[in-house]
């Protein structure tokens, strides 16, 4: 394996002494009075939730469940919102719509407070990711062109440049996309074309994992490619050097510095999350489910009524959040703590 992978790794490697033991129980978090549907987009570690609760037809408003005090509507410009991401100190961001339908980059202070994070010339902005600093990234649209664009922890926007920003580093290096191609800026703003490629998941040291023509990739922040093999679809990478994701309709996990891919379950299957302490998440059958370090695998209990469980979050303290489905057709945050 590269010796800059490898000391990328171990300049890494803390892990985490609170992954979960005990074992995690469901939590249906619900819907705001009167919608139908709700997913859970991010957790921190301690427990607080963003996400979005939809009612009828498109409307949708962005909510934040707190761990102890259940769901709460962020406020909006008028006509709706939408929540990414949450911050360790419980901020989040995402979009509100204004009045004339079009949307604008906000985030949510603690107090739930609506900050506007405003780009010289936009039309419409959206913020899909904020640090454990406070910077965000997100994306404007400037004289009818897409432009990728990092906000500082006190509001003041750099446009990095066409794309869109997808995610956003403790040390301000962004990953996301220009066109067909996966990108990434460093922290004064240089980019560099990663190449064609669908972006799926990235880590805190900027590397990118995804798909370029029907293979699995990872492109490393020391400017190379790790493929994993066709058909195969990494979703996310730790800091650690573990990629996850499904091959053959079976959860894999790829050990980097040992060149190893591990079956974690069979078909239908698939591993969507890992932690620095090594704790992935994912789905196993129609059940929700999580593997340790060593492969052991947990399913999670089911969410009362639900007939499908589909993983969306995991923090590094271990809890994990998703979507219940229904026979109905409807669906609701679900937590796993």
């Amino acid at each position: 394996m590269r010796t800059a992978l490898v000391a990328a790794v171990t300049a890494a490697l803390v892990i985490p002494a609170t992954a979960h033991a005990a074992p995690l129980a469901a939590e249906d978090l619900g819907t705001l009075p009167g919608d139908l549907r709700s997913i859970a987009a991010d957790i921190n570690d301690s427990g607080t939730i963003a996400g979005v609760s939809y009612g009828s037809g498109t409307s949708q408003h962005a909510v934040r469940w707190d761990r102890f005090d259940g769901i709460r509507e962020l406020p909006d410009l008028g006509s709706g919102s939408w929540a990414a991401a949450i911050s360790p100190d419980n901020v989040v961001v995402g979009y509100a719509v204004i009045s004339a339908g079009q949307a604008q980059a906000v985030k949510w202070n603690p107090s739930g407070a609506l900050v506007r994070l405003t780009v010289p010339g936009a039309t419409s902005s959206v913020a899909n990711d904020i640090s454990d600093g406070g910077s965000v990234t997100g994306t404007a649209t400037i004289n009818g062109v897409s432009q990728a664009v990092l906000w500082n922890s006190i509001g003041e926007a750099t446009v990095l440049g066409a794309g869109s920003g997808q995610h956003v580093t403790n040390g301000n290096w962004v990953v996301g996309t220009s066109g067909n191609d996966v990108v990434r800026w460093n922290p004064s703003g240089v980019r560099t074309v990663l190449g064609a490629g669908v972006l799926l998941g990235t880590n805190q040291l900027a590397d990118a994992a995804g798909t370029a023509g029907g293979n699995g990739v990872l492109w490393l922040r020391d400017n190379t490619r790790t493929q994993l093999g066709a058909g195969a679809r990494p979703f996310d990478i730790n800091d650690n050097g573990f990629a996850v994701g499904d091959l053959s309709s079976q959860a894999v996990r790829w050990d980097l510095v040992e060149g190893d891919t591990e079956v974690l379950a069979t078909a239908p299957s698939s591993a969507r999350e890992v932690n620095n302490s090594g704790v992935v998440a994912g789905t196993a059958g129609t059940s929700a489910a999580t593997w340790t370090m060593a492969g052991t695998r947990t399913l999670l209990p089911a969410v009362s009524g639900a007939t499908r469980h589909n993983v969306t979050g995991l923090s590094e303290v271990g809890q994990v959040i998703g979507v219940a489905n229904f026979s109905d057709g409807t669906y609701r945050a679900a937590v796993w703590r």
